[in-house]
């Protein structure tokens, strides 16, 4: 969803805060064709893999990440599509919170 059907508040907050979206197409030349699910080999260190639900484009290769990366965590945020951070800001912050409390407990 582009970003213009996001609250102005939310996104320019995002913004003062340091994301810089005119990096993005950039960033996306840079990554896609080199991070693929084999690349989940190389990581040693507890994933969380957090999609929207209806982000149906991220969603289409969670389960090779997954399965590249045995201790990786799925995980879906309800009702949110690729932005769940914005889609649902709250059950976005709250998965992370639980993946790390987990990741401290194991210590």
């Amino acid at each position: 969803m582009p970003l213009r059907h996001y609250p102005p508040d939310a996104v320019e907050a995002t913004i003062r805060s340091g994301y810089a979206f005119h990096t993005l197409p950039v960033a996306w030349g840079e990554i896609l064709g080199r991070f693929d699910a084999g690349a989940m080999r190389h990581v040693a260190a507890p994933a969380l893999i957090l999609n929207g639900e209806k982000d149906s484009l991220f969603r289409s290769g969670e389960a090779d990440f997954a399965r590249a990366h045995r201790p990786a965590r799925v995980e879906l945020i309800p009702r949110a599509g690729h932005p769940a951070n914005f889609d649902a800001p709250d059950a976005f912050t709250d998965a992370v919170r639980r993946f790390a409390r987990q990741l401290t407990a194991g210590r």
